[in-house]
């Protein structure tokens, strides 16, 4: 849908109920009347057809008029003009609105939601009957909703040639990938008129504001291209998990035709590096919407680095469906950074109120920045603007100090601080010294030898073979041997479908997903079992040709028992040989389980003295004599039922007095008497001794 607001000058005679002198002669009200009776039956007119025509504000010989016009080619002066003319010409031939000369002026494209807001103003003039029809006709009954967000903009009609948009991008601090695209959208062998959308973007940037930054960048080279029909930019945002078939959003996407869709895929309550499943309608839903509308609407999917939110898993829905172009965003120098800054600044609020010094000070001692850490840069001296020199009486005020989690912070000593697991910290140093020297034979001049990562983790439940999985992705990807440390876990039921056909295309969209980080089978050998049997053999088979289609970039985790385990990987030699590194989880024993539930306890802020660990002690050492007791799951489970028991006792002893915070963080032996241990108690033999 393209929306527009013009002006419509004309002439008339003085007989003609529109003349000037029949306002001037104190009939202003009955002039009022014809003009809002024209204007009705104009839009009344254009409704259903490709164009509608508003008035919403008139004075004598001008007319103020908006249009929406449902054609994948703009609306021109020329096209309006000649609309209205063809009008008023039919109207004159039955002896009505005599007007002649007309011509229009000031023609702007504006979004819909200007679109909406000046619509109400034709709908309080009368100039407009039936406001729910106008509303459903030019798509603005769309805007209003819960489940997501919506900003546009109108970028500029500017002429963009290829050097302007090289320098832009250079400003915008934008990667070698964006450099690359221009080259190839300002390419002289590509057509000059606008035939559908060949490829399709995803921009991974640092956050929103970088990510809009760039998509207008693009947008703008793509319209200079002819590529684009309009000059609207629709950003969604703050998707909920409840945006699926969501008509609003529907709505708002089919009239994006000829446009940019810029969709953020970071969700609005995504836990980062999780994948909230409560998002797979979502996904599935805008799936298909882009699917419908991907050959005439431009879309650039945006993923905010630390927080993927659903970004893996909609990529691999589209991967097959769609040709999606990957753009980073780049980085430069401290020189470059502080221009960018400083372009950022002029024409905001707090332009004049830093010096040059203060600026480069606010940088910090960084050498490389991003564009996202330019405008973090720009946020923070914004409220220390607003602190230190708007509210003075607030800059000596304290902030509340919030520790960071240890799980996005430092994942290579979280791994180092896990009991155990000599050989599996090991490993993680061969691979960041291999990464290491392949680097340095780059320098040098030689050629580099990726090796393949794939691995096979062995070892009973809660021997922690998921956590070591999950860290060694976020690990390799600070280290860049992994471009984004995504950890993507799955099992059988993820993987093997219901239908002839369906199992290869799951299998290739987990790969997807995966992209860059770290995929994780569990349980892989259930493939082979079951009611799917055949199905899990195709599972397999494609999880083959996907290792080595993806061997670059992602690393394939198996795990499950180490029998199980064993035995699939006897009967498939193909996965076998794709798989570098076997490794094995042990039990824990009982003086390790004690190391974990003080980490445990210690992470909870829980006193545990002598006595509580010696019980503690001799329960793990009941446990561990039986098969499949748990591991560390073991662990915790004793602990939190504990804690229950603490609580009640707690609340017990004290329900008429204060309680002191050392008793709130303080075990007894008699806590740790819960259900969990009763499983492993020793049996009593019946009978009698001889």
């Amino acid at each position: 849908m393209f929306y527009c607001k013009f002006q419509l000058n004309y002439e008339c005679d003085d007989d003609s109920i529109f003349s000037s002198e029949l306002a001037a002669a104190g009939t202003k009200r009955e002039w009022r009347y014809q003009v809002a009776e024209f204007a009705s039956e104009l839009c009344d007119e254009n409704l259903g057809s490709k164009v509608t025509m508003i008035v919403y504000r008139a004075k004598p010989n001008v007319f103020l008029m908006l249009a929406a016009s449902d054609d994948i080619q703009p609306l021109t002066p020329a096209k309006a003009q000649k609309r209205i003319e063809k009008y008023l010409a039919d109207q004159m031939a039955q002896g009505e609105y005599l007007m002649e000369n007309i011509k229009i002026s000031k023609f702007e494209e504006i979004t819909t939601t200007q679109f909406s807001k000046i619509c109400e103003q034709a709908n309080r003039a009368d100039f407009i009957n039936e406001w729910y029809r106008i509303a459903d006709s030019t798509g603005i009954n769309c805007l209003n909703n819960d489940n997501f967000k919506l900003s546009e903009v109108i970028f500029s009609d500017r002429k963009f040639t290829h050097d302007a948009a090289k320098k832009k991008a250079g400003k915008l601090l934008a990667d070698a990938t964006f450099f690359e695209e221009l080259e190839r959208i300002y390419s002289g062998e590509n057509a000059k008129r606008f035939y559908g959308q060949p490829v399709h973007y995803k921009i991974v940037a640092g956050n929103s504001k970088s990510a809009q930054a760039l998509s207008t960048l693009l947008a703008e080279a793509l319209y200079a291209n002819k590529r684009l029909t309009n000059r609207r930019i629709n950003f969604f945002t703050n998707i909920t998990e409840n945006c699926y078939f969501e008509e609003d959003f529907e709505g708002l996407i089919k009239n994006a035709a000829g446009g940019v869709v810029v969709i953020e895929l970071s969700g609005e309550r995504v836990r980062s590096g999780q994948f909230a499943y409560a998002y797979e309608e979502v996904v599935e839903f805008i799936a298909e919407n882009v699917r419908r509308n991907c050959r005439n609407t431009l879309f650039i999917f945006v993923e905010i680095v630390n927080k993927p939110g659903f970004s893996p898993q909609l990529i691999a829905k589209l991967q097959d469906d769609i040709h999606l172009i990957e753009l980073q965003e780049g980085a430069g120098n401290r020189d470059e950074a502080f221009v960018y800054l400083k372009n950022l600044m002029q024409g905001s609020e707090i332009q004049d109120v830093y010096t040059d010094a203060e600026l480069m000070e606010a940088m910090g001692d960084k050498l490389t920045f991003r564009a996202s850490d330019i405008y973090q840069v720009q946020e923070k001296l914004y409220s220390n603007a607003l602190k230190d020199k708007s509210y003075p009486a607030y800059r000596e005020v304290d902030r509340i100090a919030i520790k960071s989690d240890a799980r996005e912070g430092d994942a290579y000593k979280e791994l180092q601080n896990l009991i155990g697991l000599t050989e599996q910290k090991d490993l993680i140093e061969q691979i960041l010294a291999a990464h290491r020297v392949q680097k340095m034979r780059v320098d040098c001049g030689l050629d580099r030898e990726k090796a393949s990562l794939h691995m096979s983790f062995t070892g009973n439940p809660g021997s922690a073979k998921t956590t070591v999985s999950r860290l060694i992705a976020s690990i390799l990807s600070k280290e860049g041997v992994l471009k984004s440390g995504r950890f993507i876990e799955c099992g059988r039921a993820d993987l093997v479908a219901k239908y002839v056909g369906w199992t290869a295309k799951a299998v290739r969209e987990k790969f997807n997903e995966a992209r860059g980080g770290v995929l994780f089978i569990d349980e892989a050998y259930a493939l082979s079992d079951g009611e799917h049997a055949t199905f899990g053999d195709e599972a397999i088979h494609t999880i083959v040709q996907e290792m080595e289609n993806h061997r670059d970039d992602v690393i394939v985790i198996f795990a499950g028992y180490p029998e199980k385990m064993k035995e699939f990987l006897d009967r498939n030699e193909g996965l076998r040989s794709r798989i570098a590194f076997h490794i094995n989880f042990p039990d824990y024993n009982a003086d390790e389980l004690v190391e974990i539930l003080q980490l445990m306890a210690k992470k909870r802020s829980y006193n545990l003295d002598a006595d509580v660990i010696q019980h503690c002690k001799k329960i793990f050492k009941r446990a561990a004599k039986k098969k499949d007791f748990g591991n560390g799951r073991f662990v915790r489970n004793l602990l939190e039922q504990a804690a229950l028991k603490q609580a009640r006792r707690i609340i017990r002893e004290h329900q008429n007095g204060e309680v002191t915070k050392e008793e709130l963080v303080q075990f007894i032996v008699d806590d740790f008497e819960v259900n969990v241990d009763k499983t492993y108690k020793e049996e009593k033999l019946l009978g009698f001794r001889s």
